[in-house]
């Protein structure tokens, strides 16, 4: 990613964008995230949720989901609401959420781009679950993942 000179958020695919932190380091990614606009680059992150959405893989799911992604000191909340068969996603959070999922930047974007697992980022100390630990083993599943 770093032999990337500007990287539009906007302009990038999600296949492109999984592409390029495939063969980055976590330096790298850090940098043109960072370089981007971290704000920017998770708005589009979440809106490819919405647009990567299986219902058919959430079928049984009414769950309100919460992500809050950490980077130098700033947090990043961000809900996806899973109701009647779709997914909305907004910046902020949930009174209730089923389950809230933490994690620093780098592993955030390793996750959703299918770079790395869940359970293992889980296992590493890498992403904090609060809720219910089952169903958050079944979240990517629910999109599609440009990467895997």
């Amino acid at each position: 990613m770093a032999a990337q000179n500007q990287v539009d958020p906007q302009q990038v695919t999600p296949e492109e964008f999984a592409r390029l932190v495939k063969g980055s380091s976590d330096e790298e990614i850090a940098s043109t995230v960072h370089q981007a606009g971290t704000g920017d680059v998770l708005d589009r992150i979440f809106d490819g949720m919405e647009e990567s959405f299986l219902p058919e893989k959430a079928s049984d799911v009414d769950a309100d989901i919460v992500f809050v992604i950490t980077d130098d000191g700033d947090s990043h909340s961000y809900l996806v609401a899973i109701h009647d068969g779709s997914c909305k996603t907004s910046r902020g959070t949930a009174d209730n959420p089923k389950v809230t999922l933490t994690s620093g930047l780098v592993p955030f974007i390793k996750l959703v781009t299918g770079q790395a697992q869940g359970p293992q980022l889980f296992m590493a100390g890498k992403l904090k679950v609060s809720g219910d630990l089952m169903f958050s083993t079944r979240i990517m599943t629910f999109f599609d993942q440009p990467g895997a």
